[in-house]
């Protein structure tokens, strides 16, 4: 068991690449991720096998231009994050929507 952490920089200068970029997100939450950061998504991955599976999702779905990189961490690793969040999302205007249920599938496993 382990998780496949996708983080990028994709330009959004052009209305093009703004629209490559949104569908890249939304096909990213599609296909079970969930947003940890603005550019930064991760999903869990059962086997190494379905993480190769997901890599090549992930070529298919890339924007032309931009930056993306994937790689894989243990459960174990991903039990040691230490994170530190300050950002009181309940009185935000952007509440965090994609990982909502993110400490309900983390308690799964």
């Amino acid at each position: 068991m382990g998780w496949l952490v996708v983080c990028f920089d994709l330009p959004v200068v052009e209305k093009e690449n703004q629209r490559q970029a949104n569908a890249f997100r939304k096909s990213l939450l599609n296909q079970g991720y969930f947003m940890l950061q603005n550019s930064i998504y991760v999903r869990s991955c059962v086997t190494y096998d379905k993480t190769e599976q997901h890599i090549r999702n992930l070529k298919l779905i890339a924007p032309s231009t931009g930056s993306i990189v994937a790689f894989y961490i243990t459960d174990k690793q991903w039990g040691l994050a230490v994170c530190i969040d300050k950002y009181d999302y309940k009185q935000s205007k952007y509440k965090k929507k994609a990982g909502e249920n993110a400490e309900k599938q983390m308690t799964f496993w």
